[in-house]
């Protein structure tokens, strides 16, 4: 499968069902491994080490898929010394009710959401959903190892 078949058949569905339920952490983390692990069909036939660097350096919102992803695998994911993957622990990876009467909550609901979300505590993004969306189409941009070559050849 080539990073546009995986995109669209894997990729953008997860986050469809990760759009009608927006404040489902269940789906924010599907979506974000699904997104994360775009790069492995990028850097295929090569291991994404050194991709994966350079993408968390170029896009604040693929380093916080990748977090949250990591996060939700591991319990707890990042480094101190990273500021392109902080530490992130799972409890951190938030829903956030919408503000609606019988389900707001005071501190967590963001005044005029009627949606909700996922958010990241103490980090200043409002929604998960947007930032997975704005790190598809970063991806989108990035070329597979494998057809670059074959650019070259």
């Amino acid at each position: 499968m080539d990073v546009p078949t995986y995109l669209e058949q894997i990729v953008v569905p997860t986050i469809g069902e990760f759009e009608q339920r927006p404040s489902s952490r269940r789906h924010a983390f599907l979506a974000c491994v699904v997104t994360y692990h775009t790069v492995d069909y990028i850097a295929y036939p090569k291991k994404k080490g050194n991709i994966l660097k350079a993408f968390r350096k170029e896009s604040a919102a693929f380093s916080i898929v990748d977090r949250v992803a990591n996060t939700f695998k591991h319990v707890k994911s990042g480094h101190e010394n990273d500021m392109h993957n902080r530490p992130l622990p799972v409890e951190h990876v938030y829903s956030r009710p919408p503000t609606m009467m019988g389900v707001a909550q005071c501190g967590l609901s963001l005044c005029g959401d009627v949606t909700g979300g996922v958010a990241l505590w103490g980090e200043d993004n409002a929604d998960l959903l947007a930032t997975v969306k704005k790190a598809v189409e970063f991806l989108r941009t990035k070329r597979s190892v494998a057809s670059a070559k074959r650019g070259m050849e």
